[in-house]
């Protein structure tokens, strides 16, 4: 798949890679030498190629840019959304220097260790659906693991995805208005993929784990980046096709913030109560201590912790 000739101009930093290689996982654990560990990582880069390589995907993945470092996925992509990139456009980084996460929350990643990308996307949306697409690529990742690793992945309204109670990823969605004004949304996600206990720093605002860890056995990111874009696709097809009660039933299911007694800071003020249900545009429905049912939208609202 050709790489539209604006991006090449825009990403000089772009790193070409050379060489063709996919990991078997057969045999792969997390009790492997530094030098084992060393050659996966090198022999496991995310080149565009493969990862676009008998992708089925209507949008997502239409074009695979991915880079050896960079400030972050999401920086890069703020630019090219103001060119004539093509929509679907996945950026992947193997480094970020200044990784982000929701409420401006530092995001770090080992090289070669994590899938951390931002996808482009050209939509028209309203402004109160916003929650319902970061919940979205939520449940698509969700899936994703569960279906691919057999992990019992969950998600932690709006954005975390959880293993055991402990975070594997996280998403971020951002407006930016592109060429002519168009609304373009930049999805950015992190997954901890091949980490080990010694990658994590010692305090965490959510205590954090791999999928490597929890599956007990190295991954092979470029087979995980294929599924993943698959799934996103899929489920954004549903959400063009405003089919929005398949994605809140879906959210529902994954979601471990049903049930939960917990506070929320929306707008500068606190409130506390019992979470009752997700929204049909994924609003966070709360039953409040005087009684009251409060609908919390997740770009500005933020668990308490």
């Amino acid at each position: 798949m050709t790489k539209a000739r604006a991006e090449n101009t825009l990403l000089n930093s772009l790193h070409n890679l050379n060489g063709k290689t996919r990991l078997q996982r057969e045999g792969s654990n997390l009790k492997l030498s530094s030098v084992t560990m060393a050659k996966h990582q090198l022999d496991n880069r995310l080149i565009a190629e493969e990862i676009t390589r008998e992708l089925k995907t209507k949008i997502v993945g239409s074009n695979v840019i991915t880079l050896e470092q960079t400030t972050s996925t999401m920086e890069i992509a703020k630019k090219l959304a103001h060119t004539s990139f093509k929509n679907g456009t996945v950026i992947f980084a193997e480094e970020q220097t200044k990784g982000r996460g929701r409420s401006d929350h530092a995001w770090s990643c080992p090289k070669y260790k994590g899938l951390l990308f931002t996808l482009l996307l050209k939509h028209n949306m309203q402004p109160d659906h916003l929650c319902l697409l970061t919940g979205t690529m939520a449940v698509s990742i969700t899936e994703t693991i569960r279906e691919t690793l057999q992990l019992h992945a969950e998600i932690k309204w709006p954005n975390d995805i959880l293993i055991g109670g402990k975070k594997v990823g996280g998403v971020l969605v951002e407006l930016e208005k592109g060429l002519k004004k168009q609304s373009i949304f930049l999805i950015g996600i992190g997954i901890n993929v091949n980490l080990t206990e010694e990658d994590f720093p010692r305090q965490t605002r959510l205590p954090a784990t791999s999928l490597a860890i929890e599956n007990k056995e190295l991954i092979n990111r470029i087979s995980l980046a294929q599924a993943l874009l698959q799934d996103i696709d899929k489920w954004y097809s549903i959400l063009r096709n405003d089919h929005y009660r398949y994605i809140t039933d879906r959210w529902r299911e994954f979601c471990v913030t049903i049930g939960e007694k917990l506070t929320i800071t929306d707008c500068g003020k606190e409130y506390t109560g019992k979470v009752i249900d997700i929204s049909n545009n994924g609003g966070l429905m709360m039953k409040l201590e005087n009684g009251e049912i409060k609908i919390f939208r997740g770009e500005h609202a933020t668990i308490k912790y």
